[in-house]
């Protein structure tokens, strides 16, 4: 696991922080899929679609690869792994100084 320093959760978080990316991210969790299905349970348009997955990308919880035509999206895992390091971490408590 990787230490994620606070700006790198604020970002993913924002990123999850959207209904309809929260739905690409739920039907991922079942598994690669192609545009075409996503499209269908976020119920969006392509055009809409492309920009929420962009946004998810960006932040590094999906990565895509092209067959053909189509474009198959995958969750990364890492990135949630390390997002919930990043946040049960111990707050840093300072050392104690004799009196």
């Amino acid at each position: 696991m990787l230490v994620v320093d606070d700006s790198r959760i604020v970002e993913v978080l924002k990123a999850l922080a959207d209904p309809i990316r929260l739905a690409i991210i739920r039907e991922l969790q079942g598994g690669t899929r192609c545009a075409c299905q996503l499209s269908e349970v976020a119920e969006t348009t392509p055009s809409l679609l492309s920009y929420h997955l962009g946004i998810l990308r960006d932040a590094g919880l999906v990565t895509s690869a092209k067959r053909g035509r189509w474009v198959d999206y995958t969750l990364d895992t890492v990135v949630f792994d390390d997002l919930v390091g990043g946040l049960v971490r111990r707050p840093h408590t300072p050392e104690l100084v004799a009196p």
